[in-house]
């Protein structure tokens, strides 16, 4: 911390030279030559400084992963990106004659999406990653000994589809998520405190639009709280923060508990940056040209665009908020997760589980009690669709298989066969559990 920061911080919490000098005894000229710069301030000053005011917090379990990702190459060919930008092999891709924004035909394995217009070659060719999808992307960059920085660098890399080329390259958006864990040392942070401060004008902000959602949905029967988002920014403009009770949307998803939810993921809330445009190219470029971890310039992108205080019984600003600063400082631990996720069938299964598996075991008692075998019998006679074969050649494909080779793999089959083995292995799962 320096002369010209401590000056900052004063006007920030709109406080005279004397009111902040009397918070930390001293007298106001010492205080106006440290802020003029006439005084070094010492060690043990700028100490004092952090523990009156608050700038120190303890320390959430925290986690960082790129959760979007949309990049667009002023090309033609849809393989050559497959091959060349995500290194993968193109004959694991499902070809659809259907797109997104403008985009005519679309290229997927699983949430791995390379979208084309050939009636419009200017749109280029474009690829985007969802949330499972980046998890499942972050497969084959382990796969291949590399990080998000490695791709990041292979946008930019001269020459890389060949042939001299020189391609316009575009990252027209990237969101990062900070997840907060829950905590056993630390109460973990209170977003209703947030939304509170907000409307009492106890935060500074860059952004001009402030919005909040919450409340009750009935699903299935059930009331389910939906919990607290909070949203910095226009979903339009290209820097936009959501901050939401990632427990409870783990919960209205699988229709389970809260409990529940935070038992099996352990998170508490989500720290969302979503980056579009000129802000995405620029964050990356950051990114590249510094040195910087993705994660550090998460971290500084909210802590500069959202300053919280606490205030005394009459409203004044005292100091920022202890309970933020453990946030931002917590966040200064974090370290980029790369997790991949190979594409399960989880939903499929809950679904089962849900909605499925009490008329199956009923059935199946029906069976064992008049010796038939009509369950079986129905499940082998049924026939797939092709939304269903898909989803079958997806979980089958191996990652040999999602890799590009020298010599290109075997495409995947278009249908599986399942033996009523296997069948009856799945159902005991659901129906006996």
């Amino acid at each position: 911390m320096n002369n010209q920061e401590i000056k900052i911080l004063r006007k920030r919490l709109q406080l005279t030279q004397q009111q902040f000098a009397e918070k930390l005894d001293w007298s106001k000229s010492y205080l106006s030559m440290i802020e003029t710069g006439k005084r070094t301030i010492p060690k043990k000053s700028i100490e004092k400084i952090r523990k009156t005011f608050h700038l120190d917090g303890g320390f959430l379990p925290m986690e960082a992963k790129i959760d979007f990702l949309r990049v667009r190459f002023k090309i033609h060919s849809p393989s050559q990106v497959i091959e060349k930008i995500l290194q993968m092999n193109p004959d694991v891709f499902i070809y659809k004659n259907y797109g997104f924004n403008h985009y005519t035909e679309s290229y997927c394995f699983s949430d791995i999406f390379v979208f084309s217009n050939p009636e419009n070659l200017d749109m280029g060719v474009m690829i985007e990653l969802r949330g499972q999808g980046c998890r499942e992307y972050e497969l084959v960059l382990e796969e291949q000994e590399e990080t998000w920085t490695t791709f990041f660098w292979r946008l930019y890399q001269s020459n890389i589809f060949g042939e001299g080329l020189i391609i316009d390259t575009k990252i027209t958006r990237i969101d990062l998520a900070l997840d907060e864990h829950l905590s056993l040392l630390y109460p973990n942070y209170d977003l209703f405190e947030l939304k509170e401060k907000v409307e009492q004008g106890l935060v500074d902000t860059t952004f001009r639009n402030f919005d909040f959602t919450g409340g009750i949905v009935v699903k299935s029967g059930q009331r389910l709280n939906k919990g607290l988002s909070l949203y910095f920014g226009s979903r339009q403009s290209p820097f936009y923060l959501n901050f939401y009770q990632k427990d409870y949307e783990l919960a209205k998803k699988e229709e389970i508990s809260v409990e529940m939810a935070r038992q099996k993921y352990g998170i508490k809330n989500r720290y969302e940056i979503r980056l579009a445009d000129e802000k995405a190219y620029l964050f990356v470029e950051y990114l590249l040209s510094t040195g910087e971890t993705i994660e550090w310039i998460g971290k500084e992108l909210i802590d500069t665009a959202i300053k919280v205080y606490d205030c005394d019984s009459n409203g004044l600003r005292t100091h920022y908020s202890q309970n933020w600063r453990m946030v931002i400082e917590s966040m200064q631990e974090l370290r980029l997760t790369m997790k991949g996720e190979k594409p399960n069938y989880d939903k499929a299964l809950r679904w089962l589980s849900n909605y499925l598996a009490p008329t199956l075991k009923k059935i199946w008692i029906m069976d064992q009690t008049f010796g038939k075998n009509e369950l079986m019998s129905r499940i082998q006679q049924a026939e797939l669709k092709e939304k269903d074969q898909e989803e079958l050649a997806k979980l089958t494909t191996t990652i040999k298989e999602l890799l590009l080779q020298e010599e290109t793999q075997a495409a995947t089959p278009s249908s599986v066969t399942v033996t009523q083995d296997e069948v009856e292995q799945l159902l005991a799962q659901f129906l006996f559990n």
